[in-house]
């Protein structure tokens, strides 16, 4: 199968479907990141932007990545973009990948950019043409959990033998690494993890929303 996850900064892609990646690859699929929005002068260094691009080349090789497409929009000012030219982006790496799922950003998001993203990502994958593609959305810490419409799994994935990793992934991202109990520090993703795993009864899960499905 071929896997996409469309997120909208560096880190979130691992945040949310970091243990799921690698229980993709385990399992023989092809996977690929879209990454859609990128930092700009003078809100953010050229140094940090490089940064940027170095740790996300290290998360590739480590998790096993094929591709990571950039669509270098503005990260926080994707409400500033014509929708039009965020849904046809996405739409023409959807095209060329072809992929069986597609991950994303959950709706209802405190981040903005997540929601508009989520949207340009129902746009690109209505099942209009032959191939259908399953949509799921995944949660970010920091983000999902911090407004007021609940983030209300209805699938799980088991991530036990993956959370270490994942961990270790996030951790490339230097700057995104905040001290406990900060949620987005390395103690937040494995309470995250081990709530979502008690939800079901095992360790360590990831959770998420099916969106939309075929049979």
């Amino acid at each position: 199968m071929k896997i996409l996850i469309v997120a909208a900064h560096p880190d979130d892609e691992i945040l949310g479907v970091g243990g799921t990646i690698l229980k993709h690859k385990e399992k023989g699929d092809e996977v690929f990141v879209c990454m859609v929005t990128k930092g700009y002068k003078p809100e953010w260094s050229e140094e940090f932007i490089k940064t940027k691009l170095i740790e996300a080349k290290k998360v590739d090789n480590l998790l096993g990545i094929k591709k990571r497409f950039f669509c270098d929009f503005p990260t926080v000012k994707l409400n500033t973009i014509p929708h039009g030219k965020i849904n046809e982006k996405i739409s023409e790496i959807i095209k060329k990948i072809e992929p069986d799922i597609v991950y994303t950003h959950f709706e209802k998001d405190v981040n903005r950019d997540h929601g508009i993203i989520f949207n340009a990502v129902m746009v690109a994958t209505r099942p209009i043409s032959k191939k259908k593609i399953k949509v799921i959305c995944f949660e970010t810490l920091s983000s999902s959990e911090w407004n007021h419409k609940s983030f209300s799994p209805n699938f799980y994935v088991d991530i036990g033998k993956f959370i270490k990793r994942k961990i270790e992934a996030f951790s490339i991202y230097k700057s995104e690494v905040k001290k406990y109990p900060h949620p987005r520090s390395r103690e937040g993703i494995e309470i995250l993890a081990k709530k979502r795993g008690i939800e079901i009864s095992l360790p360590y899960a990831e959770a998420f929303i099916i969106v939309r499905d075929f049979w």
